[in-house]
């Protein structure tokens, strides 16, 4: 029986719905769940004890751990904490009693632990209930471990005080509230805190188990086995890593109780896309709501326990070479370190990835990289097939580009700043809406596109169902609540698809935008040039069609410093906190008499939206000790003439400014084709693609200027084999269009080409 009050209505109809919405059988040492398909049941609760975070089995490794050599450093951290924070000596001492136990020692602990708890109140302090949900872990940890020692009285007031704490929650207790997907019930509050203390008392109170773990299984785990199909996470440079490590600790959990592995297996993947977007100076590339308060410039970024614990479950020793580059775990996870790293794990090196990297649906993203050494140049390419809400901005179809520093970049400040807080004016009217990133604006002056009658008309894309989060996968599908916002159309990198030349990647992204559009569709080309000089080059095309040829469009392009406008042309340097890297922009489309290309930006400017600033602005001290990239600068590019349709063509090289060197480019124009040429040392490089949008199975017909040999890329085909032929030299190639692909490459000479589709 139960040893606190009987369960509330709510308690009862909640257990039941969730109940009915999983299946009954055994999950007992289930194998790991395909994609999609939900798990078929609550996990049991095997009848011993210790049961959480490890087994009767697992005592002699903790024994071996205590002294293996390769664990000490982590060893010595514990002593340490436990010689300052009563809270940890407590789970210190209670490791210990595992491998030696004392009843008297193990009994002053049960007592220190529950006098702990009675004094621990929820702070008044911002997401306090992180500190009351890790004082549940402390207690969960001396129940279940010193389980032989407690009385019938102590079991009571354990279960008395997990319940008190178990309230303080944001998701509340019974755990009904917040979204399964996003927000901080997707946080330690279910996958660690109130399921560790449910495990702990389950024998004698199995209301919390019960509770929390059929939401799990019937809410947060489907959904997952969902999004990691992806191969990424949807909550920014930040919120992603921390949250997707919560979800290791409810892999460990589980998997612990005899569960095996919960998740979709493809887990394993998402933390590829941090390595990815890590700088050469050991930061992110931007994205979401970054939370920079504690980081200062020269730290490289934790990604929390996330990469440790996937790269100990799964056996893969990149992650654990990206874990070690990164940075250690927080002082609150140690113990999870000492008890699930597995030492033996050799780190494998990051360098020996593949440059270019495709993240799948819901995300619809592509990094592609020229190398993992200081002299990358990283370019990121977002569709976004789905928006999550919550930390993911509304960033459909933006880039970033990285090269000795900083060049092209995500806007705003998030905490650090007077106005950045979640939800403040600059957050809500600048930095998570489009205008602060690197993709297109279509303005309707009459447009009311948030929540509120203060936020700002951007210019840019719709708020998923009012910026709502959704409680479950099914809301997130429903098309009516607007969650889908593009469509990936095309994505290939290669030829060689270990250092490829070209990365692409297509999408519409109609979908993210109101009814003032018909069609937006945004097209990547990254061009990897091997060249010492310039390096790398970035191509967009973009084909917009507005509900109202009056409706202004705007290409943009954020910037740390101001940029210098030449005509049809600009520069980008980073100059500040050792950066030399440079940024050269040559605008093809719209053409010069139609192209207006102007700097915005500066003091009272610098987070300018159509006619109002919305400021936040950081202390000179956290202006040079934090890494926060404001980016207080924007190329804005549009047309002058107003047309339901427009087409924007643009090319970005990166070179160093302490040497600069560009190579020219110029406009290729055929009749269904548009693209460019950029003249290269040891070769011409050529990209074109479709003025509609289409694919086709069309011949092309182009030409390879100049008298270099060339390198192509012919976007937009049908699938099937296509054949290239040299008008001259009468060359011939023969290639296979793959249907997620379209794209030709073809290397040869200069001159004139015909592209013909054989056989589909």
């Amino acid at each position: 029986m139960p040893l606190v009050p009987p369960r509330s209505l709510v308690c009862f109809l909640f257990a039941f719905a969730i109940t009915h919405a999983c299946c009954a059988a055994d999950s007992a040492n289930a194998p790991a769940h395909p994609a999609g398909t939900p798990p078929t049941a609550v996990p049991k609760i095997p009848p011993e004890h210790p049961r959480l975070y490890l087994r009767a089995r697992h005592l002699p490794d903790i024994a071996q751990r205590l002294h293996d050599p390769r664990l000490q450093t982590v060893v010595a951290r514990l002593q340490a904490l436990a010689a300052q924070s009563e809270q940890f000596r407590l789970e210190w001492a209670a490791l210990n009693f595992l491998v030696e136990p004392d009843e008297a020692k193990g009994r002053a602990t049960i007592r220190d632990t529950l006098a702990l708890m009675r004094r621990t109140e929820l702070p008044a302090k911002r997401d306090g209930c992180r500190i009351t949900g890790r004082m549940m872990v402390t207690g969960a940890i001396v129940y279940d471990w010193l389980y032989p020692l407690l009385t019938a009285d102590d079991k009571k007031e354990f279960i008395v005080e997990q319940v008190r704490l178990a309230k303080t929650m944001e998701s509340g207790y019974p755990p009904v509230e917040q979204s399964s997907i996003t927000g901080h019930s997707s946080e330690a509050i279910l996958w660690r805190d109130m399921l560790s203390a449910g495990i702990a008392i389950y024998d004698e109170f199995p209301e919390m188990y019960d509770l929390t773990a059929r939401r799990l299984m019937a809410e947060h785990v489907p959904a997952r086995n969902w999004f990691y199909g992806g191969h990424a996470y949807h909550q920014g440079d930040s919120y992603g890593p921390y949250r997707y490590s919560w979800e290791m600790f409810g892999l460990y959990i589980f998997d612990r109780l005899g569960a095996g592995n919960i998740f979709n297996p493809e887990q394993r993947q998402v933390p590829y896309h941090w390595v990815y977007t890590t700088r050469p100076d050991g930061q992110r590339l931007r994205s979401g709501d970054p939370s920079l308060e504690k980081y200062p410039r020269e730290n490289r970024w934790t990604e929390h326990a996330a990469t440790l614990l996937a790269a100990s479950y799964y056996g893969d020793g990149v992650l654990m070479d990206q874990f070690g580059r990164q940075g250690g775990t927080a002082d609150n996870e140690a113990i999870f370190e000492f008890l699930w790293r597995d030492p033996a794990l050799q780190p494998q090196p990051v360098a020996s990835l593949a440059l270019s990297r495709y993240f799948g649906l819901p995300y619809g993203w592509m990094v592609a990289r020229t190398s993992w050494g200081e002299d990358a140049v990283i370019a990121e390419m977002k569709v976004n097939e789905y928006n999550f809400v919550n930390h993911q901005h509304l960033d459909a179809g933006a880039f970033q580009i990285y090269y000795r520093g900083p060049l092209a970049i995500d806007s705003g400040v998030y905490q650090a700043g007077s106005s950045g807080g979640y939800g403040k004016p600059h957050t809500r009217s600048y930095s998570w809406r489009t205008i602060a990133h690197n993709s297109l604006l279509i303005y309707d002056p009459n447009e009311k596109p948030g929540g509120r009658p203060e936020d700002s008309n951007d210019g840019g894309q719709r708020l998923p169902n009012r910026r709502m989060e959704a409680r479950s996968l099914p809301v997130l599908l429903a098309p009516e609540n607007g969650y889908r916002t593009g469509r990936v159309l095309a994505h290939d990198f290669g030829p060689d698809k270990q250092a490829p030349d070209f990365t692409l990647l297509k999408g519409d992204i109609t979908e993210a935008y109101s009814a003032k559009v018909q069609q937006v569709v945004r097209s990547f080309v990254f061009l990897n040039l091997r060249n010492a000089n310039v390096p790398a080059a970035l191509v967009t095309l973009d084909r917009i069609v507005s509900a109202d040829p009056g409706f202004k469009k705007y290409w943009l392009l954020h910037a740390m410093e101001e940029p210098r406008v030449d005509g049809a042309s600009a520069t980008v340097d980073r100059t500040e906190h050792g950066g030399f890297g440079r940024l050269n922009l040559d605008v093809l489309l719209p053409e010069a008499a139609n192209a207006e290309l102007e700097a915005v930006g500066g003091p009272g400017k610098e987070f300018w939206v159509f006619g109002k600033n919305y400021a936040s602005d950081l202390t000179p001290e956290k202006k040079e000790k934090l890494a926060v990239e404001r980016g207080e600068w924007r190329l804005q590019l549009s047309p002058k003439r107003a047309a339901a349709e427009d087409l924007f063509l643009n090319v970005m090289q990166v070179t160093d400014r302490r040497s600069p060197a560009r190579f020219p480019v110029q406009r290729l124009d055929l009749s269904a084709h548009v693209g460019c040429a950029i003249a290269g040392t040891d070769a011409t490089w050529v990209v074109l693609l479709r003025k509609d949008a289409l694919t086709s199975d069309d011949s092309v017909e182009f030409v390879i200027p100049g008298d270099r040999p060339g390198r192509a890329i012919v976007g937009d085909l049908v699938p099937g084999t296509w054949r290239a032929s040299h008008a001259l030299s009468r060359t011939t190639k023969r290639m296979e269009v793959a249907a997620d692909s379209g794209v030709a490459w073809i290397e040869g000479p200069a001159g004139a080409w015909t592209l013909t589709l054989e056989r589909r």
